[in-house]
């Protein structure tokens, strides 16, 4: 705990720092007049969470930390899974009984190759950081230094049309290949909502009214995507359209977002990230 929170305040220190800087011309841009450099590979930061971990609140706080400080460049993934995800309605009722679990999540924590076995865990790009896929809070912020000096290897878009009163979501992916690639190249489409209030143990207590943020809700096209492109040369442009029937769950559209990334199909490192805006007709 001692060590998230130093990470934690070193930085914020570092996000203050960058509050000053003032625009510059392209390949950059700037966000609330920090500058994201559009150079950089975008960085999937993946949360393996549970509303019975202790530690996991302040985890989350870290991730979100991190990607203050990279606006534009961090996405993250909040994923329910695991024993300390379980439905609990005995202790604390009614404030642990929900379930936030979902199918993806639940392959992504399965699978042998990510080496999930406890929570709060992440991942990084899934690349090996120090010999780990995995690995706790305390390594995220270095994890993300070295993954977002790699090559951009992509440019990517995610657009959305959303109707009020049939509840479908349209969603629209499109991927630009800015250099070749010896593999297949696997493209996931996932649905994150944010703003979900619920009870969260914490240290030895519980905080009744957690405000959940970039939780999965689920995949568009199964766990773990669906191949687009083999061996892609630079140029190569793919579109791929998907669509999502809101009706039966109690997501609350404009909470939600749709995250998609490119990712080797063999080794599931993730290649480019890009994520929408919030649901909205």
């Amino acid at each position: 705990m001692k060590a998230i929170f130093q990470i934690t305040i070193f930085l914020l220190f570092g996000v203050m720092l960058l509050q000053s800087c003032t625009k510059v011309s392209e390949p950059y841009y700037t966000v609330k007049s920090i500058i994201v450099d559009t150079t950089k590979r975008p960085v999937l930061l993946e949360d393996y969470t549970g509303h019975l971990c202790v530690n996991c609140a302040p985890a989350a706080e870290v991730a979100t930390t991190i990607r203050d400080l990279n606006p534009g460049l961090v996405y993250i993934i909040a994923v329910h899974a695991g024993s300390f995800a379980k439905p609990n309605p005995v202790s604390y009722p009614p404030y642990l009984a929900a379930d936030y679990t979902c199918a993806a999540g639940n392959d992504w924590y399965g699978y042998s190759g990510f080496n999930i076995n406890v929570n709060p865990k992440g991942m990084v790009n899934r690349l090996p950081y120090k010999g780990k896929i995995s690995f706790g809070p305390s390594e995220w912020y270095e994890a993300v230094k070295v993954a977002d000096v790699l090559p951009r290897m992509a440019v990517m878009t995610v657009h959305n049309t959303f109707s009020s009163q049939t509840k479908q979501l349209n969603s629209k992916v499109e991927v630009k290949f800015l250099a070749g690639m010896t593999s297949k190249v696997n493209l996931t489409v996932c649905i994150l909502e944010d703003s979900i209030y619920g009870g969260q143990l914490n240290d030895k207590t519980i905080i009744y009214n957690y405000r959940f943020m970039h939780m999965l809700r689920g995949s568009l096209n199964g766990s773990f995507g669906e191949e687009i492109a083999v061996n892609p040369v630079a140029g190569d442009l793919i579109t791929k359209s998907y669509s999502f029937d809101f009706t039966p769950v109690s997501w609350v559209p404009g909470h939600c977002s749709v995250i998609a990334f490119i990712s080797d199909a063999d080794t599931k490192e993730v290649f480019h990230v890009a994520k929408s805006g919030e649901i909205t007709p």
